[in-house]
């Protein structure tokens, strides 16, 4: 079993196609300047603090468009397709921003940028599917977070350096970055149409045969619905740490170098203990391992509102973070459990969605919640936590015959048209 080989045996083991991902998104990662410095950038220009947050909206309302429609291109175009169209348009956007004038066309166009740049989530995310056997997916999805994590910790520090300089070269330096993963996705990922799998017997039945597709197909099923709605609890959840975590340190009375210490320590943990903890879960049923992770970050984020002391809001942080390593990784690999090989770029689009509307949703209601009553806040937030843990064990996909399990060779027959 995967799970009880080597760490080091299982990432020899994984093929090739998913180092490319895990090296591209460490790259895009790394290079995320303008998410990072859009609002300082809009200010410098002159426009107000309240103006810099709407464009820096906006960029979220692209995401959430860029989700639904990169599951769309991955499923249809191919998974190299849609990472490259995301890669290239992101960058040529991105490059353009600091050369645009006016309020309305900055906003318009970092608009666009957010939706090229989540164009690739899902065909990533399908892709590490189509190529990484059933049990090495928890292992790989938890080397995608570790890219994740050490290009986002090392990045900002990079892009601040740029800052002192020029915020264009801040945003070239970001549309560099972009531009390379998609030349290392054109020249490396295997390219042509998605694996295909034939339904399983009880699908056809259902009406989850290949001929009906789309989201219909997956707003339609409803245990991966329950998923769904404990992603955005989840990520409802965890947004508190850079929503209303910052409010309560200040309130008690520290300054920002703590709370710039313990979003290290979240870092930190996440990078030494996520990747060794998949062993022991990858092993175990997936919906309880998410559960368990869910309440446990319930909890720890509760117990934040109590804690007056550095070292007691550093044992808080230790708690949601350990939940966050224990569900994280399996919960990026469950859709696959529920997916046809021709729908699993939508099923990664709608997972996307799911922690974009989660993620919008955090810092507004937090935020609203905390200015009413802090303590109010962080109840509401053990509350939510645990109903996504009780959606969690609804979310069965059942038998569903080999659409977890498919066989695709390392490079798929290349369609005309690739």
């Amino acid at each position: 079993m995967a799970g009880e080989a080597p760490l080091r045996r299982r990432l020899q083991d994984l093929p090739r196609s998913a180092w490319v991902i895990f090296s591209g998104m460490f790259l895009i990662k790394f290079g995320n300047f303008l998410n990072v410095f859009l609002v300082l950038f809009l200010v410098a220009q002159g426009f107000s603090a309240f103006q810099a947050g709407v464009a820096l909206g906006v960029v979220g309302v692209g995401a959430f468009i860029g989700n639904a429609v990169g599951g769309t291109v991955a499923d249809r175009f191919g998974r190299r397709t849609a990472i490259a169209v995301s890669m290239f348009g992101s960058s040529a956007a991105t490059a353009l921003v600091p050369l645009t004038d006016g309020l309305f066309a900055t906003t318009a166009l970092v608009g666009l940028v957010g939706v090229f740049a989540q164009l690739y989530r899902p065909a990533a995310g399908a892709l590490l599917v189509d190529v990484v056997p059933e049990k090495q997916r928890v292992t790989a999805f938890a080397v995608l977070r570790l890219a994740i994590n050490v290009g986002m910790a090392v990045g900002p520090l990079v892009g601040g350096l740029l800052s002192g300089a020029s915020y264009t070269y801040v945003f070239l330096g970001d549309a560099l970055f972009s531009f390379a993963f998609g030349v290392l996705a054109l020249s490396t990922l295997p390219g042509g149409r998605p694996p295909v799998e034939a339904p399983a017997p009880d699908a056809a039945a259902k009406g989850k045969g290949k001929g009906k597709g789309g989201y219909r197909e997956v707003l339609s099923d409803r245990p991966y619905l329950l998923f769904l709605g404990s992603m955005v609890a989840a990520t409802f959840v965890y947004g508190q740490s850079t929503a209303t975590l910052p409010l309560h340190v200040t309130d008690a009375g520290f300054d920002n170098k703590v709370y710039g210490l313990l979003l290290g320590l979240n870092a930190l943990l996440c990078v030494v203990v996520e990747l060794p903890l998949t062993k022991h879960t990858e092993r175990r049923n997936p919906r309880r391992v998410i559960a368990t992770g869910l309440a446990l970050l319930g909890i720890g984020m509760a117990l934040t509102g109590a804690m007056q002391a550095v070292w007691l809001l550093a044992l808080t942080v230790v708690v949601w973070t350990v939940a966050e390593t224990v569900y994280t990784p399996i919960a990026n690999a469950y859709p696959a459990e529920f997916s046809p090989a021709h729908l699993r770029g939508r099923y990664q689009g709608a997972e996307g969605i799911a922690h974009t509307l989660g993620g919008a949703l955090g810092p507004a209601v937090g935020g609203l919640l905390y200015s009413i009553s802090p303590p109010l806040h962080w109840t509401v937030c053990a509350a939510v936590a645990g109903v996504g843990a009780l959606l969690i064990l609804g979310a069965n996909p059942g038998n569903r015959g080999e659409v977890s399990t498919p066989k695709p060779a390392e490079t798929p027959e290349p369609a005309p048209a690739a």
